[in-house]
This record gives structure tokens, sequence and C-alpha cells, in this order.
């Protein structure tokens, strides 16, 4: 093993020990009385801690991964005209549903994502145009989401690496089904995004920041109720990826977390909305 190696793997190890310091200090993860939500749900604000505790675990897995096995990737540049797809394991973590009757259901699932993205930098400027469209799918959730970005990157120091900020149009469209009852969200407004590329010893690294602001439409359906509400609210979220190469093959593992404020929630024949989120893993390949 190289003096390189040893090294990197060194720092992987002091930072697991941040991670897991940081990740400790919100304590063990809670499950509501019948023991089926994967986060808590008791109203008490421990959705978002969970969702770091969750997410920050996932960012040492990817690292060190990424760290041993890779020989010294170079990062994707990103001039020109690029075009990426990922494919990864999804999970939404939506407001409970509870009808009239006493039932109800967790709003927690696990399936697939597909995303499509692409941007181009203009020659000789700091500007880039991005595009994206995303696709979730489980048992009983279904997401749909696209989103245009100008977004402008500076070149700072080694050390530093570059940092990056931008906004633009976002939708979003959520739909849950629960046997006869279906409870949508939609989501139309502004992406507010900021970008970091640097180094993590010979790994480079990407950690994306994006803060949404949104008109909020929220509807409950089923055979006898058709209930529908409005609000405005924001939503967060933290992207982070490690380039990989495996055979000759670039690759880029992708850890994100995202909460939004405000969910459709349907409460013994009442509509509300109520927090929920979603964490995603993936993988990310160049496509041309």
């Amino acid at each position: 093993m190289s003096v390189e190696c040893v090294g990197d793997l060194f720092r992987i190890t002091v930072a697991t020990c941040f991670f897991d310091s940081v990740a400790s200090t919100e304590g063990p993860i809670r499950r509501g009385p019948d023991n089926r939500n994967f986060l808590d749900r008791d109203g008490d604000g421990r959705l978002v801690n969970d969702l770091l505790f969750h997410f920050l675990r996932c960012i040492r897995i990817v690292i060190l991964v990424a760290i041993i096995t890779s020989t010294s990737p170079a990062t994707w540049a990103i001039e020109g005209s690029p075009v990426d797809g990922s494919l990864g394991v999804w999970s939404p973590l939506l407001p409970r549903v509870l009808d009239a009757n006493g039932d109800s259901d967790s709003g927690d699932s696990v399936g697939t994502i597909l995303e499509l993205s692409g941007h181009h930098r203009f020659d000789g400027f700091l500007t880039s145009v991005e595009a994206g469209v995303e696709y979730g799918v489980t048992d009983s959730t279904e997401m749909f989401a696209y989103e245009f970005l100008i977004r402008d990157t500076w070149s700072w120091s080694y050390e530093i690496g570059e940092l990056s900020a931008g906004t633009g149009f976002s939708q979003m469209q959520w739909e849950q089904n629960w046997g006869h009852r279906t409870i949508s969200s939609d989501y139309t407004g502004a992406k507010i995004v900021a970008g970091w590329e640097t180094t993590f010893g010979r790994q480079p690294i990407w950690i994306d920041l994006t803060l949404g602001l949104y008109d909020f439409d929220g509807t409950y359906r089923d055979a006898s109720d058709n209930e529908k509400i409005s609000t405005f609210t924001t939503t967060w979220g933290i992207d982070f990826k490690a380039d990989y190469e495996r055979f000759g093959i670039p690759m880029r593992f992708v850890v994100g977390v995202d909460y939004l404020r405000d969910m459709t929630h349907w409460d013994g024949g009442k509509i509300g909305t109520e927090e929920g989120g979603a964490l995603t893993g993936a993988i990310e390949f160049r496509l041309f």
C-alpha cells in the first residue's frame, strides 16, 4: 500500500470519527407505537435530525469505498455539454395517513429512482445552464420532477477547489396511493443551488446544497372525499458525490437527502400538511 493511500485511509478514519460524533448527538432512531416508521414522527422536530443521521453515515461509506477501490480518478470536467444518467435506491418518508375508521399507513417505502441531467458551459464564461428530470417509484409512491437552472462557477485555490451558485425553475409532483385513496403533493416554484468541488486526499468530492421556494397544492381523494389545500412552502436538500473509476469506466457515487416542510396529510377526515423527506443512494454514469 502506497504512502498516499495510507494518508487517505488516515484522513477517512478521522472523518469517520467526526461523522459518528455528529450523528451520535442525535441519539438513537425512535419508532412509532406500531414500530412501522423508519424515522421518528412524534412531531418534536426529530425528522430533520434523523435524516441527517442517515445521510452522514452514507457519506462515510461512499468516501471509504471510493478511496480504497479507486485508482486516482480525475474529476469530470464541467466544460462542454455532457449528459449524465443515474440509477439508485430511493426511500420516501411521507406523512402518516389516518382515515376516519382508524386505519393508518406510515407513508414510508423503498423503491427506485432514475435521473437524467445535462449542462452546457459557455466557453470563456463562468455561466452554465443545467437541466434535469427524475422519476422515483415505490409500491405506494411516485415522484416526478424537472428543473432548469443557471449556475456560475468560480475557481479558487487548489486547496479550496471550485465554488458555484445559481437558481432557476423547479417543479415536483408526488402521489401516494393507499388502497382506494390518493394523496397528491405538487410543488411549483424556484430552486436556489450552491456547490463545492474539492478533493479529500486524492479523492474528488462534490457537495451540492439546494433551497426550494414553492407554491404548494395538496389533494386528497377517495370514494367520498375530494379535499384540497394550498400554501407557500420551502424545501432543502444535500447531495454528496464522489468520483470513482473502475475498469476504465468513470462513474460517481451519489448520496442525497431531501426535506420537505409541507406535504399533504390526511388525518381522520381532515386535510392538512406535515413534514416529509426522502433518502437517495445512486450511481451516476456519463452517457455522452
